[in-house]
């Protein structure tokens, strides 16, 4: 079996985890080559796999790289991350809420073999809400996000609220850009399904519940969907810890000759 290089871009809660799962061989096959973050030289790692720069970690010439790091970050590397033959798991789907960032990975996805990667996330029913889309029966999809106060506001905010509050109603793409470290599986549902203009998106906050939870409603003419997934949250409580497990999920599917599911 091939061995994958892995290289991650980005090194907080959820690259770590990552770079953890591929150490311990949770999925055979894979070892990280380079890491890269504005403060990699502060991390516990060896020496051989920090980059101290992008072109560094390019430099060792990985097979897929993944990005754990922020909008910004998606939006300034996958262009160049594709167009040196390298996959892409892109983390932060938020980036694709920008039409224009959108439009220009797509179309350049169509004239190379390299492809971009999008892992289900913290969210349940991705599935069958693709089916139904390929086939043209989805009709609606909604999420409803909704999360404790340090998950989603700053700590001068956090001693104001007392009961729910619902921050934000509006489509995928108004959420993703409004929330962009929050709302990665508002993104997800909506490239997945309906678009970011026609996928409801409610952002709750709310003090009674110490979870990440993810309500997903979809109808069409195959019938009525209806999910709800409490996420713990890594160390990070902006995140959960099911994202990690999706993109070795991702790693998986990749190179795997027997798919089962999504």
């Amino acid at each position: 079996m091939k061995n994958n290089k892995v290289g991650i871009l980005g090194f907080g809660a959820i690259g770590q985890e990552i770079y953890k799962k591929i150490s311990r061989k949770i999925i055979d096959g894979h070892s990280v080559i380079g890491i890269f973050s504005n403060d990699i030289e502060f991390k516990k790692l060896p020496k051989k796999i920090k980059c101290k720069s992008f072109d560094e970690l390019l430099k060792k010439k990985p097979d897929i790289i993944i990005e754990v790091a922020s909008v910004e970050a998606c939006k300034n590397y996958a262009e160049s991350v594709l167009k040196n033959k390298i996959d892409f798991i892109c983390l932060s789907v938020c980036s694709f809420a920008d039409k224009n960032f959108f439009k220009k990975i797509s179309s350049l996805v169509k004239k190379i073999k390299n492809k971009i990667y999008i892992p289900t996330g913290a969210v349940a029913g991705i599935d069958a809400i693709s089916a139904a889309s390929l086939s043209k029966e989805l009709k609606y999809v909604r999420l409803i996000q909704r999360k404790p106060p340090k998950a989603l506001l700053s700590n001068l905010k956090l001693k104001k609220i007392k009961k729910e509050i619902i921050l934000s109603k509006s489509t995928a793409r108004i959420v993703c850009n409004k929330f962009p470290r929050n709302s990665n599986i508002a993104a997800t549902l909506a490239i997945c399904g309906l678009g970011f203009d026609k996928t409801k998106v409610i952002v709750v906050v709310d003090p009674k519940v110490n979870k990440n939870i993810a309500e997903v409603e979809a109808l069409g003419k195959f019938g009525k969907l209806k999910v709800i997934l409490q996420n713990n949250p890594s160390s990070n409580p902006r995140t959960s810890r099911l994202t990690a497990m999706s993109i070795i999920l991702s790693l998986n599917k990749r190179k795997s000759s027997f798919l089962s599911g999504f």
